[in-house]
């Protein structure tokens, strides 16, 4: 959808953690290796390896990917990421969302979540 609408489509996304203190450390991570670039890199890794997810493979991965560790490490403990995802399961709350993934199209909870759904949901949208 980003390169068929590349000005007119966004995509943003949302943590929604479980409650478990594992997912929401993988979030802290994620948002870490933001700062240096690798937000994608290290959210794929962490779902390649979310059966053996802990402390240490975090750590790992961020090795794998070549981070600066301690940066990365730093940047686990900055409040502003806590903050980002207090307001990313705050908003979900707001919007009754239980589960992920949950794309939404102005606003609007997309229920066909094939390719034709999104372009029918998308077309519609550019029209208005």
């Amino acid at each position: 959808m980003l390169e068929k609408y590349p000005k007119d489509v966004k995509l943003v996304h949302m943590f929604l953690p479980h409650t478990r203190e594992l997912s929401v450390k993988a979030a802290t991570a994620a948002l870490a290796a933001d700062e240096q670039g690798k937000f994608w890199e290290f959210h794929d890794k962490l779902f390649e390896n979310q059966s053996e997810l802990d402390d240490s493979k975090v750590i790992e991965i961020a090795r794998t990917l070549k981070m600066d560790e301690d940066r990365f490490r730093k940047k686990m403990q900055d409040p502003a990421i806590e903050k980002l995802i207090d307001r990313d399961l705050n908003a979900a709350r707001e919007l009754e969302i239980r589960g992920t993934p949950q794309p939404y199209i102005n606003g609007r909870p997309l229920r066909d979540r094939s390719l034709a759904g999104f372009v029918n949901a998308i077309d519609k949208e550019l029209k208005r």
